[in-house]
């Protein structure tokens, strides 16, 4: 097989976004015709193929969608190369490349990144969402400036700096009986609908274990991947639910109330570097968070007495 060719690559990819080999024509400024001649030499290049064709239409493979992973990754890594060449160009940290757990992107992250600019106003942002598993996987390998995560304590040798430790609060509708409470205890999750966590999230996993302790099984469930859907869950009054502070920072008091949790569930993660060195950007971006988490905290301590 002989090298592959960016062109068809750009080609291929440009089809997968877009869903068809006239749109992607469009979006690399070249004939529908052109795009097809391309996707059809990487198909014979490959000996695979990638798209079943009808009519105007087009629909990828199975071995399209993996390929299109693998894709992606190449043109991630020139992205890397640029901004690194850059960056050596200009003898400056410009650009910040941040992994997060998903919680952290639509609060925490954003008024992070807004505090950053007030000191380096020039810094591009590049933010990637995962789990915590991934991110401390991505890192290893250099391809972030920093992550957000948790960090396991058998990779505690990890070079990381620990944030300000929160506890998972309740939230319930506003005209919910418990609201009336200071706090929601495991017990009275009992025969509650309950909004829940993704499988694979440790929240879950240690409310779970909360339950299983005290022999409470909770009523009907919604389960939602990503723990800042679930105030919209909640306000919809399909649900209490259990979470971390980060996914409370948008909810409208007026239909949630939040309340401590007993017993307590820490909610514990990092800022987490590179194995070969802190970018002093990275360094500064770490500190900032670290503030913000524990104004967030704040926040949502206040919230307990409304």
């Amino acid at each position: 097989m002989r090298s592959l060719n960016h062109r068809q690559m750009l080609a291929f990819r440009a089809v997968m976004i877009s869903g068809s080999m006239t749109a992607a024509g469009r979006i690399l400024h070249v004939s529908q015709p052109a795009v097809t001649r391309l996707v059809r030499d990487l198909e014979a290049e490959l000996g695979l193929v990638l798209f079943v064709r009808k009519w105007s239409s087009v629909r990828p493979t199975a071995e399209a969608v993996a390929l299109f992973r693998e894709v992606e990754k190449y043109f991630e890594s020139m992205e890397r190369i640029r901004d690194n060449a850059r960056q050596m160009r200009e003898k400056q940290d410009g650009r910040l490349r941040i992994a997060a757990m998903s919680t952290l992107s639509s609060g925490a992250l954003p008024e992070a990144i807004r505090r950053f600019r007030t000191r380096q106003p020039e810094t591009d942002f590049f933010i990637h969402s995962d789990n915590s598993v991934h991110i401390l996987d991505a890192l290893q390998h250099d391809e972030f400036s920093v992550g957000l995560c948790r960090v396991p304590p058998e990779r505690a040798d990890i070079d990381h700096v620990e944030m300000p430790v929160s506890s998972a609060i309740c939230l319930l509708p506003r005209d919910h009986p418990l609201a009336r409470q200071d706090s929601v205890s495991v017990a009275d999750l009992a025969g509650q609908p309950f909004i829940s966590l993704g499988i694979s999230s440790l929240l879950r996993m240690q409310i779970e274990a909360s339950m299983e302790a005290a022999g409470v099984q909770p009523g009907r469930t919604v389960q939602t991947l990503y723990s800042n859907t679930v105030p919209s869950y909640v306000s919809a009054g399909l649900g209490i639910s259990v979470a971390d502070i980060f996914s409370v920072m948008a909810i409208d008091p007026e239909k949630i109330a939040v309340k401590p949790f007993v017993p307590a569930i820490e909610f514990r993660f990092s800022a987490i570097f590179p194995a070969h060195a802190r970018s002093p950007g990275a360094e500064i971006f770490s500190r900032v968070f670290f503030d913000v988490v524990r104004d967030q905290i704040a926040e949502v301590e206040q919230l307990f007495r409304t």
